[in-house]
């Protein structure tokens, strides 16, 4: 009778061992699993990130640039202290630094209407970044026809306006970029250099 209860206390023994070996195992192959998910997590991030990079599309003066079926042109630029009402009764726009005026053509390729405004515009220099002016006396000054305020584009058409940003007198313009996004949170933008 002793053999026999020493037998099983052996085999109890060698069952906790085999339970122990068999949940080290168990949670070595979860931590390997874990690891492997972390290391595709961070993977798929690192792809995303280079995604949005890629995202942002840069080109010139007179090219389009494409992102989320709408086409961004500039067609021109030009900077001016004042800006000419051209109409008497209404006072023309001064700044002590100067205005860059960007003449924008956005061109509609999706199947619904978009709305478009000049906030989803800004530019950069020198490592400061200008929102548009949205200054009474500058939007007095230009026509309302130049406006990009909340303008809707439909289907397969096309919408050109100005946008005009207020900098210092400093800021070349051949240093500068304007940048264009496809809605109010910027998920899709472009990057246009106003270096002629």
């Amino acid at each position: 009778m002793i053999g026999a209860f020493i037998g099983d206390d052996e085999d109890e023994a060698t069952g906790e061992e085999n339970t122990e070996q068999s949940e080290n195992e168990q949670t070595s192959e979860e931590k390997e699993s874990s690891d492997e998910k972390e290391a595709e997590e961070a993977a798929a991030e690192k792809e995303t990130e280079s995604n949005d990079e890629e995202e942002v599309k840069n080109v010139g003066v007179g090219e389009g640039a494409e992102i989320a079926n709408t086409t961004f042109t500039v067609n021109d630029v030009e900077e001016t202290s004042e800006i000419d009402s051209g109409n008497e009764f209404i006072e023309n726009a001064t700044t002590d630094g100067k205005y860059v005026i960007a003449d924008v053509t956005i061109q509609n390729d999706k199947d619904e209407s978009l709305t478009i405004d000049s906030s989803f515009f800004s530019i950069s220099a020198d490592g400061a970044e200008y929102d548009p002016v949205t200054d009474g006396d500058v939007i007095m000054a230009m026509s309302e026809e130049d406006d990009f305020f909340l303008e809707q584009i439909n289907p397969g058409l096309s919408k050109s306006g100005k946008v005009v940003f207020e900098v210092s007198a400093d800021v070349e313009l051949a240093d500068t970029t304007l940048h264009a996004q496809t809605g109010f949170f910027g998920t899709e933008s472009i990057e246009i250099d106003l270096n002629k």
